[in-house]
């Protein structure tokens, strides 16, 4: 029988040029689609943080349905033991976890002692807070709905020595990325230092725009003293809140809650921003802040001379601004280069302003 022969077919390999080229492809394919796929994925980041902005405000406005009133910032000093007239300090999210599913948690906390108390220890000038008792582990419990998942930085600070003095002692605490506003604050109120020449708006409105009546530019509300600073014009104030009545611009019209990171872990601030009270969702300390400072400014407190947090700009991981909580509950997005003017009409909630468009 003869044998049949068949041709040899040799496969031919890939030149170094050809794989080369191959590679080259691969590559530029992948640049193409890895940013598509970054922005997919912090437009999902996005989304949830604008979803936990939204449950906050269902929870203000759940509790504004029992008590008449929106959840209460409780921020007073104390020297020594906490007086028949004091009120132990906790910020207005610890008031609002029962109306934000965290019910359990709410029932662990006492209320009976600050948020940093529970031993009835003292540190620098006699104020109590050692936080080693009962609410220590409660404050370093992360809460997800508190934190904005485009923000990677440090979610548990242990506190740092600042001022020659470590506040707390070494505890820790979990941090909040959403902060009630304290309105547009001037020079005056606390340390947050002078008003910049190229912000002054010169309206004689009592407890706003940085007057006190005939002096345009110069501080309405002063003092160290808690209780004298009564005209502070956002939903929240230092001790305590607002009602919707007080809303007299409009509830559609006033920040309720924006974003801000405190810089966790310092994050090239000039300030010392890693106090676990500075950060806690937990601590009043950390709980409100104002719209004075134009957004994503992360010196803005430094530069003006101002030495206390709450004189910080809002600020976010996201692109170009930040989102923030009207009263009306609705979430919209503040962009950093909104007007100035524009910023302080939808800061406070009772200067008789119209917004316009923005």
């Amino acid at each position: 029988m003869k044998n049949l022969a068949f041709p040899h077919r040799w496969r031919r390999a890939f030149t170094l040029i050809e794989l080369l080229v191959v590679i080259a492809i691969i590559a530029i394919l992948i640049a193409l689609l890895l940013p598509a796929v970054q922005q997919a994925r912090e437009a999902a980041r996005r989304t949830q943080c604008k979803n936990n902005l939204k449950q906050l405000g269902l929870a203000m406005h759940n509790y504004h349905d029992v008590f008449k009133y929106f959840p209460h910032n409780q921020n007073r000093w104390t020297n020594g033991p906490l007086g028949a007239d004091l009120v132990p300090q906790f910020s207005w999210l610890a008031l609002s976890l029962p109306y934000l599913d965290q019910a359990p948690l709410y029932n662990q906390i006492d209320f009976n002692v600050n948020v940093s108390d529970g031993s009835g220890g003292t540190v620098a000038g006699n104020r109590n807070h050692n936080a080693i008792g009962v609410n220590a582990p409660l404050r370093r419990i992360v809460i997800p709905g508190f934190l904005c998942p485009s923000n990677d930085m440090q979610n548990v600070r242990t506190n740092q020595v600042h001022g020659g003095y470590r506040w707390n002692g070494a505890s820790e605490a979990a941090g909040t990325d959403y902060v009630g506003s304290l309105g547009h604050i001037w020079g005056g109120w606390k340390d947050c230092g002078a008003v910049p020449s190229d912000q002054l708006i010169n309206n004689a409105l009592p407890g706003t725009l940085g007057t006190n009546g005939s002096n345009p530019g110069t501080p309405w509300v002063n003092g160290e003293r808690v209780n004298e600073q009564v005209n502070v014009n956002g939903i929240f104030k230092y001790i305590g809140s607002t009602t919707i009545a007080e809303c007299i611009d409009g509830t559609s019209n006033t920040v309720a809650v924006f974003e801000n990171m405190h810089y966790r872990g310092g994050n090239g601030a000039n300030f010392d921003y890693r106090h676990s009270d500075y950060t806690a969702w937990i601590s009043p300390l950390a709980a409100v802040h104002n719209l004075r400072n134009p957004i994503n400014n992360r010196n803005a407190a430094w530069m003006q001379g101002a030495n206390d947090l709450r004189c910080e700009a809002p600020s976010s991981r996201h692109v170009g601004g930040v989102q923030a909580l009207l009263a009306d509950g609705s979430v919209h997005f503040l962009n950093e280069n909104i007007d100035h003017g524009t910023r302080y009409k939808l800061a406070v909630r009772n200067d008789n302003m119209s917004v316009g468009d923005w």
